[in-house]
């Protein structure tokens, strides 16, 4: 039977094989933590390590120090939402936001902490429209998701970074959807705390994700989630006043953290433009061929751009749909994605649905054979 894997908006599959040699040669080879010895193989460690730093750096526009790693692109935002954002202050956040954002959104706004949610579906000057009449004197920060996981939107970082900017206020993007896929340069932008995982558009492993902290943010005003040990500053009771060792307590995965090297390597060697183009040209031929299929109902059909595709065949529910079609070999997504406030959006908040996510190692074949699996399905009135 075919495999076909279209859900590379949860994690990209597969992994270029430069990848996966990383990631062998880490265990095999580099034993040790870094920061924590001063033996051979913890230096080797941390030295690969900081490459890695240095290389999130060059390719979002900011600082090696200024990279802080966490356990996933949630701990990241998380982090930087509880950093930046002050008890009792205001946040501005879109109408896509995952709950990675939402959800810590809510828990301060149980403790005081109110927010507005921006409309982000329109042209750039509704949304900086919308971001100008949901603002407050106080006001702290706008959040932002770069690229929606369920729907063909992208917002403009350029235009609300220069808005944050004008008005004082931090700008948190999470870069999910985006980082690896779209052109990012954090300083140019002006964002504040850049957050992405490691296994999605930048093809590393699961288990990782950063934090690129803007020049503007001082160190010792940012929050640590955990405190423990960081290899520096020991006999002090709390953490070091510095990034990257401020928010970073305990061991740090460094499998996952070279697997995120040799991704970004293999994002420069490929051209991050050439991956976009070839994403998006596949993404607009699944859902030109999706509108030919008179029981599916495409949702957004007309706006381009974008890696996914969510519909819903008439008569039956999501889930159906997900188990007919991984009894063809084809993975994909069912449900509410994490995201109630796009589905709220696409009016798909009830019913959930599916979404077909391609990625760089996708073929028209892949599409095509999507397609096909949805025609054998009986039509339901």
């Amino acid at each position: 039977m075919k495999q076909v894997y279209l859900d590379n908006a949860a994690t990209s599959f597969p992994k270029p094989p430069s990848v996966i040699a990383a990631v062998t040669h880490a265990v095999k080879t580099l034993g040790g933590n870094p920061g924590r010895s001063s033996h051979t193989l913890a230096r080797a460690v941390a030295d690969a390590v900081f490459d890695t730093r240095e290389a999130v750096a060059t390719m979002f526009g900011g600082e090696a120090e200024r990279v802080v790693f966490t356990l996933s692109a949630t701990h990241a935002l998380n982090m930087a939402i509880r950093s930046l954002v002050p008890k009792n202050s205001h946040v501005l956040i879109s109408n896509i936001e995952h709950n990675a954002v939402l959800r810590p959104i809510a828990a301060l706004h149980e403790e005081g902490t109110s927010y507005s949610i921006y409309q982000s579906a329109g042209s750039s000057e509704t949304l900086l429209s919308s971001l100008k009449k949901n603002l407050r004197p106080n006001t702290a920060a706008i959040v932002a998701c770069h690229r929606s996981n369920i729907l063909p939107i992208e917002l403009p970082l350029k235009e609300i970074g220069a808005f944050a900017k004008a008005h004082g206020l931090h700008f948190i993007v999470d870069a999910s959807q985006s980082a690896g896929v779209c052109e990012i340069n954090s300083e140019a932008m002006g964002i504040s705390a850049l957050c992405a995982p490691f296994h999605k558009g930048l093809f590393g492993i699961r288990g990782g994700g950063f934090v690129l902290f803007g020049k503007t943010v001082k160190d010792e005003t940012l929050a640590p989630l955990i405190t423990g040990g960081s290899g520096s500053d020991s006999q002090s009771l709390f953490m070091p006043n510095a990034l990257p060792d401020r928010l970073e307590a305990g061991t740090l995965p460094v499998e996952a953290i070279l697997s995120l090297k040799a991704g970004i390597d293999f994002i420069n060697e490929v051209g991050i433009e050439n991956i976009r183009q070839k994403e998006e040209t596949l993404s607009a031929y699944m859902r030109n061929r999706m509108l030919s299929l008179p029981s599916l109902r495409l949702y957004m059909a007309n706006r381009p751009g974008g890696s996914s595709a969510l519909f819903n065949l008439r008569g039956y529910s999501p889930s159906e749909v997900a188990r007919l079609l991984d009894d063809c070999g084809i993975a994909l997504r069912e449900g509410l994605h994490c995201a109630p406030l796009a589905h709220r959006l696409s009016g798909t908040q009830t019913s959930g649905a599916l979404r077909a996510s391609v990625g760089y190692f996708n073929s028209k074949g892949d599409v095509d054979y999507l397609i096909d699996c949805l025609k054998r399905i009986p039509r339901r009135a």
